[in-house]
This record gives C-alpha cells, structure tokens and sequence, in this order.
C-alpha cells in the first residue's frame, strides 16, 4: 500500500500543478485568438422588451442604441420561407391556433397588439410594426450586423436554407449557430463550417466538468460563443423547473458553477465570448460585467446602452503624475466593450501596465532618446513618441489603451470590416516586429463621419507597453 502511495502522489501532485498551470496560462498550450467582432450589447428576439418582439421595428430600435448583434430564432413557413420568430406555433405571438410550418409566408397573421416579455413577466411590450419578417429582410437591410441564428428542430431544409442565405450574403463569418441540442448543430456545421457556433447544454455541461477536473486545457474547444444564463435570474425572472424547489436548487447550485471569474477568463483566452442572458435589470448587468463577461443578452437595448454609456466614464482613464508606474483601473466593462472583447492571452498579464526598466535593446527603429517614449513591455522596442500620443480614453482587450498617431518597429495584418461600439471601421491587427505580439489594432477606414478622426491611427494596449526614457 505505501509503494503505491509513493508511485500515485508525486503524479497526482504533478497533475494538480499541471493542470493549475495550465488553466491560468492558457497560451502556454494553444495559440491565443482575437474576435472578428465584439458582443457587449446583444439584443435577444430583436430586442423584445421595448418592440414586439422579431419584428423590424425592435430591430431598429435595437441598432438605433448600437446593438453589438442580434438574437433571432428562425422558423420555416410552407412555402420554404425563413421566417424570425421564437414559437413555432403562433398562437401565443397572434391568437392562431397554428404551426408556421402549415401556413405560407402571405397567409401568416399579425403580431398581437402586446406581448408579455418572457424575461420580464407581468410586463408587455407594444409596438406599431406587427408583421412577420424574413430572415433575408434582416440580411438585407443589415448587412454587416453580427446575427445570432437559434435552430430549435432538427429541420434540414430550414438548415440549409439558413445557411445558403449567409453565403448569399457573404455574412456566413458574422452569423452564428447555436442551438440547445448536438446533433442540430452538428447539422448546421455540416451545412456552413465557416459560421461559428456557441455551446450546446450537453457541451456546456461537460466543458465545466473538464474545467472542474483540470482537463480542459488538453482538449479543443471549436465553439467561439458561451451564451449561458445568469444563475442569479432564476426564480426571479427565469423559471425553468415547474417546482419551486428545483429552481431554488439549481440556483445555487449553478451559481456555484458558473459564476467564477477563472473560469470566465479561461474560455476567454481560448476565444470564447462569454454572453449571460436574459438579463432586464440594472443590477443583473452589474453582476455580469463584474465576472468579466463580454456582453449582456438583454430585451431592453434601451437600458443596456444607458447603462453602458454611463459606466464608460467611470471605466476611463485619469491622468497619472510623471513617474508614476500606471495600472489598469479600466475594469470589467471597459476591457469587454472594445473592439476586441475577448483577450489574446491568458487571464494574468503577461507584464505590468507600465514600469520603468533599462535593458539591453535589439530592434530595428530607434525613436530619439531625448523623447519620452513607450515601448513592448516583451522586447522593449520602441513603439512610440509621447508626443504622438492623441488620447488615452480607449480600451483594449485587457483594459486600458492608448491611440497614437504614429509607432514604429510595427507590423500591420490585413484589415476587416467590423461592427464596433461606434460603428462600423475596417481594422487591422497590429504586431511587434521584434517579439510579433499582438499590440492592438490600426483604424483603416471609419464609415461614419464622427469616427473619420482615427483613421490611419494606431490602438496599443498598455499591458503590452512600458513607459522608456525621460520619465523620472
């Protein structure tokens, strides 16, 4: 019994140090990932608290206050129509007593003139718009908009024909799959692979166990979305079990679960974009963005964006005497509403936000030592002049972040057109050309007028500069 005592510790005391390694440096084992586009503000069934749900009007409303992306469940009518709608049949959404399926696109009825918002009951929402629209109507007049896709059945013309609409408009990369169960999505990726997918509940439950067990780190995850609903909301607004006693059971239980700030971070790093749903109240919103999610699923884009534009402020960044080393005070919300909310390493910083240091220098281009300047915090290249900083009212996907005007020892990726928080801007990753990581981005092109002032400028994260020279 002692000999096997003696062979079992030391590789159970490996493993565990192994595995809490690995966990808390992911990019140790697997290559770190930027988004193709944020989601801090989605807005699920168009936005469904303050229109009818799944109509255009919501989904204006909801673009109207930025909405990051959109969540609309999709049903097929009898004449091979997709159509937005939540029920398959229609008498809760219109009084009819019948399944989308048996009806034609022009035979199907009006909204009701209120509906109780799932999330919020007791309350309805009204609107003026109360027809059924096409998917394609949402392709169309939204082009760019980053779109989340619910198949609820295992309907493969529905699937295909959700999946050749996205080629069609060359969205197929802004669209996402998700569904509740396996073997829908496994359909759907058969269907369009270069569509991203979101957990299923049988992925998500064994992702958590492999995260539990320390195993995760050795496993693939191809899911870039984890849209899971906030422990707290249950028995309050959300009531998945018949009995009280099984709601009051499974919120604590999944709190304990899910609500840990490790864990979030992790599947950050692994690419993944943490969405809670479907929260309607300000505090709910506190709770997630304090874990760190990356957005809020919400039916009031109204309340989210208020909530939001008022917590950027307090995010922000104040002046910090000459001298003193500067540490990310941007929070939870700043670093998850940028253009790239999911972060490109690990959950620990791989160096301090800003610290002094003189060491040896092997790089290219040497900025002027009579200038203050920054430089990568992993190879110590110069980066940029002081002088060409322009603001210091960004973030970036660890926190806090800087826009200069110029930089040198910088290497530029291809640009793509993405939907950020002040619209759309074609942007570019940008590199060190010393140590090649990942620094932040460069504006190439904003489409709205109000943005034309960052063209051509450049985003530095301060987790990956230092401040060089001249500071004392």
């Amino acid at each position: 019994m002692i000999a096997i005592l003696y062979f079992v510790l030391p590789i159970l005391v490996s493993y565990v140090i192994f595995s809490i390694i690995v966990l808390r440096r992911p990019h140790l084992l697997h290559t770190t990932w930027a988004p193709a586009f944020p989601v801090c503000l989605a807005a699920h069934r168009g936005g469904s608290g303050e229109r009818l749900e799944n109509t255009m009007e919501a989904i204006e409303n909801s673009m109207a206050q930025r909405a990051d992306i959109l969540e609309l469940d999709c049903q097929l009518t009898k004449d091979g129509v997709v159509v937005v709608s939540h029920d398959k049949n229609l008498s809760r959404q219109s009084g009819l007593n019948k399944d989308i399926d048996s009806l034609d696109f022009k035979d199907l009825p009006l909204y009701k003139k209120s509906l109780e918002i799932y999330f919020s009951p007791g309350h309805f929402a009204h609107g003026s718009d109360r027809h059924m629209i096409r998917l394609e109507d949402v392709f169309q007049k939204f082009p760019r908009v980053p779109v989340i896709v619910e198949i609820k059945e295992k309907n493969e013309e529905l699937i295909h024909k959700v999946a050749n609409l996205a080629r069609s408009f060359d969205r197929s990369k802004i669209t996402i799959w998700t569904s509740e169960k396996n073997t829908i999505i496994k359909k759907c990726v058969a269907a369009n692979p270069d569509m991203p997918t979101a957990f299923t509940i049988l992925r998500s439950i064994w992702i958590l166990l492999l995260y539990y067990l320390g195993l995760l780190p050795l496993v693939p995850i191809p899911e870039k979305f984890f849209f899971c609903f906030l422990p707290t909301i249950i028995n309050r607004t959300y009531f998945p079990f018949s009995w009280g006693w099984m709601n009051q059971l499974s919120a604590v239980v999944t709190k304990w679960v899910i609500m840990r700030k490790s864990l979030i971070q992790y599947l950050q790093a692994r690419g993944v974009q943490v969405v809670f749903w479907c929260l309607n109240e300000e505090s709910d919103f506190d709770v997630a963005f304090n874990l760190g999610a990356n957005g809020v699923m919400t039916d009031f884009p109204t309340a989210l964006r208020h909530y939001l534009d008022k917590k950027e402020p307090e995010a922000g960044m104040g002046e910090v005497s000459p001298g003193v080393p500067e540490a990310s005070s941007a929070g939870a919300l700043g670093s998850l509403c940028s253009p790239w909310a999911a972060p490109r390493v690990g959950p620990l910083p791989l160096a301090p936000a800003m610290v002094r240091i003189s060491k040896p220098k092997t790089f290219q281009a040497y900025l002027d030592d009579c200038h203050r300047r920054y430089s990568c915090a992993h190879c110590r290249a110069h980066l940029a002049n002081h002088d060409d900083l322009i603001s210091k009212s960004f973030q970036g996907s660890q926190g806090r972040a800087y826009l200069f005007n110029s930089v040198v020892n910088v290497g530029c990726g291809p640009a793509e057109e993405r939907v950020l928080l002040t619209g759309l801007h074609a942007v570019a990753d940008i590199h060190c050309e010393n140590c090649k990581t990942t620094l932040g981005w460069k504006y190439e092109q904003a489409f709205e007028s109000s943005q034309k002032y960052k063209e051509g400028k450049y985003i530095i994260e301060l987790n990956h500069m230092i401040k060089d020279n001249g500071w004392d």
